[in-house]
């Protein structure tokens, strides 16, 4: 029997563990510190264990997702290895991967396989009371690898996001990924905060046709989380808002001169560029 362990049953892990259910015919463990989490998903039959022994369910893992915080992630990794059985496979789901992906090898026994990945999916919701089986259906699943990294682990890491149903695994390096990750979601959590760091908020509901919610839909966050996100990849991410800065000194240069020629160009790229995104 294989034996997949999910650790953090928040909203990923949660719904990781929801999602693993039929790999390989395999049991479904899980670890969490909240034992009324383990308690409810044992009772939910989305684990099969009743409560948490941490050393006997790595002991016995073939597979070892780990759903913490990065730093956390790192620690769980380190300090448990020592019981994880020879050959297992362990993979953490982290908004970041330098960080976390670099400290895990170059500690790591050499007879257990480590794959930094993420599965770019979400909600607005938290806690694994709003995990979902269903979560990962089509979504984007990142694979960040290095010379280290064994391929008997990056194996077993495709099959298993094919199997909760990524419609596409992508291959890249952690550096690669921690850069585009600042730009796809840490930096729109930045630009939802922002907006939202402003008096005009309180009294927008009834000014607002849409553009307001689609625009702030991430900042309702859990800072603990995104604050370790966010410092963690600080070099990617402080190069994009001075970016974002500097674009919109343009744009208010040429609103402050009237020059609406200047607006319309700005604005004829932005189009395009948008365009050309939605056709990738």
């Amino acid at each position: 029997m294989y034996n997949v362990t999910v650790v953090g049953l928040g909203l990923i892990g949660g719904s990781m563990a929801k999602a693993a259910k039929g790999f390989r015919d395999c049991r479904v463990y899980g670890i969490d510190t909240d034992l009324s989490v383990v308690a409810k998903a044992a009772e939910d039959g989305v684990i099969v264990n009743t409560a948490v022994n941490e050393r006997e369910i790595v002991a016995k893992s073939d597979l070892i997702i780990v759903a913490l915080y990065a730093k956390a992630t790192v620690d769980f990794i380190l300090n448990n290895q020592k019981y994880m059985k020879s050959g297992a496979v362990i993979a953490d789901v982290c908004g970041v991967k330098t960080p976390v992906v670099y400290p895990v090898e170059a500690e790591l026994r050499k007879d257990l396989y480590f794959v930094g990945c993420h599965p770019m999916a979400g909600r607005e919701l938290s806690g694994y009371a709003n995990s979902l089986g269903n979560m990962f259906c089509r979504c984007n699943f990142i694979i960040a690898a290095t010379p280290a990294t064994k391929r008997p682990g990056v194996e077993i890491m495709e099959e298993f996001a094919r199997h909760i149903g990524a419609a596409n695994i992508i291959n890249t390096t952690p550096e690669d990924h921690d850069e585009m990750i600042a730009y796809t979601s840490q930096l729109m959590h930045v630009v939802a905060v922002a907006l939202c760091d402003n008096e005009h908020i309180e009294k927008s509901a009834m000014y607002s046709a849409g553009s307001l919610r689609d625009c702030t839909r991430v900042a309702i966050l859990n800072e603990e989380l995104w604050s370790e996100l966010f410092t963690l990849n600080k070099k990617s991410l402080t190069k994009l808002i001075d970016e974002m800065c500097a674009s919109l000194q343009r744009i208010r240069e040429a609103v402050d001169a009237g020059d609406k020629e200047r607006l319309k160009t700005i604005m004829r790229g932005a189009t395009a560029a948008k365009r050309r995104f939605l056709n990738n």
